[in-house]
C-alpha cells in the first residue's frame, strides 16, 4: 500500500465516523430506561428479598429493552465499556455504582424495606441518566473528530 492509498483509506475511515456520528443519538427515554435499570438494581438491594428480586427482574428486562430498541432503532448496540473518550466516564460511572450498591448493601437487614434504598435507586436514577446523555455527547464529539482529540 503506497502513501496515496493509505490517505484514501483514513479519509473512508474519518468519513464513516461522522456519518455513524450523525446517526450516534438515542432519544432521552433511552437514556432514563438505562438510569432507571441501574436504580432499581441499588434500590433492590436494600429490600427484602421478595421485594428486591422484582425489581430487579424489572431492571434486566429493561435493559434487555434497551439492546433491543437500540439494535431495532440503529442496527446496532453501542455498549458503554468501549475504548476512547468515553472510557473515563464509565469508569467513574461504575465505581459510582458499585459505591451505590455497596451502602445499599449495608442498610439492608433483610426484614423491611428501607426508605434509604429507595432514596439512594432514586439518586442513582438521576446520576446514571445523566451520565449516559454525557456519555453520548462525548462519544459523537469522538466520532466526529475522527477519534483525534
Amino acid at each position: 500500500m503506497n502513501s496515496n492509498e493509505a490517505a484514501t483509506a483514513l479519509d473512508s475511515v474519518d468519513r464513516t465516523e461522522r456519518k455513524l456520528a450523525q446517526h450516534a443519538h438515542w432519544p432521552f427515554h433511552r437514556h432514563a430506561m438505562f438510569g432507571l435499570g441501574e436504580g432499581l438494581l441499588i434500590a433492590a438491594l436494600a429490600q427484602p428479598v421478595a421485594i428486591g428480586a422484582s425489581m430487579m427482574a424489572v431492571a434486566v428486562a429493561l435493559f434487555g429493552l434497551c439492546m433491543w430498541d437500540d439494535r431495532r432503532r440503529h442496527g446496532m448496540f453501542v455498549s458503554g465499556f468501549q475504548p476512547g473518550e468515553t472510557r473515563p466516564l464509565t469508569v467513574l460511572l461504575v465505581l459510582f455504582v458499585v459505591a451505590m450498591a455497596a451502602a445499599s448493601l449495608a442498610i439492608r437487614d433483610g426484614a423491611s424495606a428501607q426508605p434509604l434504598g429507595f432514596i439512594a435507586g432514586l439518586v442513582t436514577f438521576a446520576v446514571c441518566t445523566a451520565a449516559s446523555l454525557l456519555w453520548q455527547k462525548i462519544y459523537r464529539a469522538e466520532l466526529e473528530s475522527g477519534g483525534r482529540s
